[in-house]
């Protein structure tokens, strides 16, 4: 029987994964609400049973806050959000283009914060401000295995790596409400984000240094948020989704 007394929210909807998890949960019955800053594919996902699309600021609080007002109303409860909004950025500190020395961008790095930390951060409190009215809730996080420091990625590692404080302090400042936050730290996920940033080589490569001798895969990464919302006694955990790379 469908579950339409509360909510999931996915933010980041209209990216791969994002897109995949949405309808994952919808599939399962539950009422689903997607946000993100633009949707490039509109298909039938948008118009399933149980979802619900919308094009916002994720880095203004007031839109996201009148976003939630509209679709859920004052009585709907959110019991998951999925805040899968970011967007891969490579650009290293210093490098030699035409035989000058370009320093990484102030504007690109500010935007990189802006969608891998900014927006993450204005999703998850407007969410656990109508979670604590509601009774509680849990909040999974999207990190990356970069958040330890990567080469070629000065801003997006930084702001991983803040995803991942950030994870820590909500867990400890809002688990008293009966809200539990985690964050799953992905490796390299086989979806059309990874492809578009890295060359086949580079995958390859990648896979080939992974223990278990592949990419990642979208089940993977359902498998992992569904154990941090089931768990109970999961809160402000960091779990690394990457196959041993990292080991």
């Amino acid at each position: 029987m469908a579950d339409h007394t509360t909510w999931v929210v996915v933010s980041g909807a209209g990216g791969a994964l994002g897109r995949v998890l949405t309808k994952h949960y919808a599939n399962k019955g539950k009422r689903v609400l997607g946000l993100d800053q633009r949707f490039d594919r509109i298909d039938s996902d948008g118009n399933a049973a149980g979802i619900v699309t919308r094009q916002v600021d994720l880095t203004s609080e007031r839109e996201v806050g009148a976003c939630l007002d509209e679709i859920l109303g004052d009585r709907a409860a959110i019991s998951l959000l999925i805040n899968a909004v970011g967007r891969i950025w490579s650009e290293p500190i210093l490098s030699f283009r035409a035989g000058k020395l370009v320093i990484h961008a102030g504007e690109t790095w500010r935007s990189a914060i802006d969608a891998n930390l900014t927006a993450p951060f204005v999703v998850a409190s407007q969410v656990a401000a109508r979670m604590v009215r509601r009774g509680g809730g849990s909040i999974v996080n999207f990190s990356s295995i970069a958040s330890e420091g990567n080469i070629g990625q000065a801003a997006y590692s930084a702001a991983k790596a803040g995803i991942e404080g950030l994870t820590h302090t909500m867990a400890l400042e809002l688990g008293s409400f009966g809200i539990r936050v985690n964050a799953i730290s992905l490796g390299f996920i086989d979806v059309e984000s990874t492809r578009s940033a890295l060359s086949e080589k580079q995958l390859q490569d990648y896979a080939s240094r992974t223990p278990l001798g592949r990419l990642g895969r979208l089940e993977d990464v359902i498998g992992a948020i569904e154990f941090l919302e089931a768990n109970g006694f999961a809160n402000g955990a960091v779990l690394k989704i990457d196959g041993g790379l990292r080991l």
